[in-house]
């Protein structure tokens, strides 16, 4: 397994052994006592079984991913920066995205689009098997009425 703290400026992505174990670990910083290492899968079964809040779950994959090319980046700069001269790999290839207009670079937290614009699954359904066949939605994950429409 490669170290992180061997390498400047490595690249990772979501199937590398390395995030694999960061991913576990901020799973483990919100809810140690689940057996889960995907954060996808915590947050769901945080928001859905244990009705956390939104802002006490943990990052999706894909903003985590985002977070940790960017502290790469930096770190990558502080373990170079004894020397007088080194290349230094594009930020646009460490989640950071050029503003022309603001003249300054700027962090992505996310390369997907927001669940909210993207995922009309998590309408809740708190209605009676009528009102459910009327606006036509299916069951999700937080539907708490007895429909068993979608299922």
């Amino acid at each position: 397994m490669v170290h992180l703290a061997d390498h400047s400026f490595i690249h990772l992505d979501e199937e590398s052994g390395c995030f694999s174990v960061l991913e576990r670990l901020v799973v483990i910083l919100y809810d140690k006592t689940r057996h889960l290492s995907c954060v996808d899968e915590a947050r769901k079964v945080l928001f859905c079984h244990v009705n956390r809040a939104m802002d006490k779950l943990p990052p999706t994959k894909n903003c985590l991913l985002q977070h940790v090319l960017r502290a790469i980046y930096q770190a990558g700069i502080r373990t170079k920066s004894t020397q007088a001269q080194f290349d230094l790999p594009s930020a646009q290839d460490f989640a950071w995205t050029w503003r022309q207009s603001e003249d300054s670079w700027e962090p992505v937290w996310m390369t997907v689009p927001e669940v909210s614009k993207a995922c009309s699954e998590l309408v809740k359904c708190t209605c009676s098997v009528s009102k459910c066949a009327k606006a036509s939605l299916k069951r999700s994950p937080l539907c708490k009425c007895a429909c068993t429409r979608g299922n």
